[in-house]
């Protein structure tokens, strides 16, 4: 079972630079963030890769399937939180 990404205009990428300022483009958002997408999908870093954050911090405090719920609520208040702007 995975995150699937519902088409959410990258609300997460817009952000980043709260949780990781190496990666704000100065607004916010992440610099490799072009069009939506990203630039650098297949070499994001680990926070951005929902799999890989499971393996290495979350596998025996939660199951995969808590693990994509808590993930997809979270995709569904940041979409909340842009679309009230």
């Amino acid at each position: 079972m995975a995150l699937k990404c519902d088409g959410c205009k990258a609300y997460c990428c817009r952000l980043i630079g709260k949780v990781m300022p190496e990666l704000d483009d100065g607004s916010g958002s992440c610099l490799y963030l072009k069009d939506n997408k990203c630039q650098i999908y297949d070499h994001r870093p680990e926070i951005c890769d929902t799999d890989r954050l499971y393996e290495r911090y979350f596998v025996g405090k939660m199951t995969k399937e808590e693990w994509v719920e808590l993930n997809r609520k979270s995709c569904q208040d940041l979409k909340a939180q842009f679309e009230e702007v």
